[in-house]
C-alpha cells in the first residue's frame, strides 16, 4: 500500500527522493537580536526539512545539479541556488507528490518564512545558537556545532585547542548534511554549511521583521532573505537571529530546505 502522505503532528519523509520532513509544533518565541527581542506567535504548525537539500535529491527532482562542491558527494547541500530556483524546486515537488496522491488539497512545498525558519533554529533556546550554551560576549563554538568559517565564536577557538574550525574555504568542500549536531527539534545544520532562502523579501527601512502573529515579511521586493550563515562566515554570522539577503536571482554559496 502506497504512503498516504503527512499526518499533522507526525515527521514525514517524501518516498520518492527520501527527504525527511519534521512536524513543527506551533508556539510562541522571541524572534530577533538577543539584545532587542520580539514576541512572535505562530499559530498553525508544519513540517520543514530535517536537512538541507542534498545535491542527490536536487538532481532527482530538477534534473540538473548546479552546486560548485560537488566533490563533496551527492549527500552534500546543494549549493549555487537562487531564491528563483529554489521556488521553482518547491513547485516542482508539489506538482511530483500532487500526482503521486500524497498531497491533500490545500498543501504544498515551500520556502519557510523567515519567522518559521527562526523559531525552529531556536528549537526553544533564547541564546545566540540553538545549543544554548554561548553566550554572545565571551564563548567559544564547539566544533561539532557546525560547518563554520575559519573563526569560531568571537573569533575564538573551538575547545580551547588553538586549531581554527574546518571550512569549506579551507577543505574545499561544504559537509554531507547530518555530519554535525541537531538541535533540540532533530534539524540539522541550522547554523553554517549553506545559507537558507526563505519566503520573505527584505526591505532595508524595515530591517527587523516586527512581532506579532504569524508575520510574513513583503513579497515585492527583489531582495530575499537568507538565514543560517554558511560555512564561508564565522560563527558571529551564524547566529540564530543573523539576517542576510540576497537578489532573488543571487546564488553565490546559498542552499535551501524544502
Amino acid at each position: 500500500e502506497k504512503p498516504k502522505g503527512a499526518a499533522i503532528g507526525a515527521n514525514w519523509t517524501v518516498p520518492d527522493y527520501n527527504i525527511e520532513m519534521i512536524w513543527i509544533a506551533p508556539g510562541t518565541f522571541n524572534m530577533g537580536e538577543e539584545s532587542s527581542p520580539h514576541r512572535v506567535t505562530l499559530t498553525k504548525g508544519y513540517w520543514l526539512g530535517k536537512y538541507e537539500v542534498t545535491q542527490g535529491q536536487w538532481q532527482a527532482v530538477m534534473g540538473n545539479n548546479p552546486s560548485s562542491f560537488k566533490n563533496a558527494g551527492s549527500n552534500a547541500p546543494v549549493e549555487q541556488v537562487s531564491w528563483e530556483d529554489a521556488v521553482e524546486f518547491c513547485k516542482k515537488l508539489t506538482q511530483k507528490e500532487r500526482a503521486a496522491g500524497r498531497l491533500p488539497a490545500g498543501y504544498e512545498y515551500t520556502l519557510p518564512t523567515e519567522a518559521q525558519w527562526e523559531y525552529a533554529c531556536r528549537a526553544g533556546t533564547t541564546g545566540a545558537l540553538h545549543d544554548g550554551t554561548v553566550n554572545i560576549a565571551s564563548d567559544t563554538v564547539d566544533a561539532s556545532l557546525a560547518q563554520l568559517g575559519r573563526y569560531a565564536y568571537n573569533g575564538g577557538r573551538p575547545n580551547g585547542t588553538g586549531t581554527p574550525v574546518v571550512s569549506c574555504t579551507t577543505s574545499n568542500a561544504t559537509a554531507e548534511v547530518g555530519s554535525y549536531i541537531p538541535n533540540a527539534w532533530g534539524l540539522y545544520d541550522m547554523h553554517g554549511n549553506v545559507f537558507e532562502w526563505c519566503l520573505d523579501g527584505f526591505v532595508t527601512a524595515n530591517p527587523q521583521l516586527p512581532g506579532g502573529t504569524d508575520p510574513v515579511g513583503v513579497t515585492v521586493d527583489t531582495a530575499r532573505i537568507r538565514r543560517s550563515g554558511s560555512c564561508l562566515h564565522p560563527a558571529k554570522d551564524n547566529r540564530s537571529a543573523l539576517r542576510s539577503y540576497g537578489a532573488a536571482a543571487f546564488t553565490n554559496g546559498t542552499g535551501l530546505f524544502a
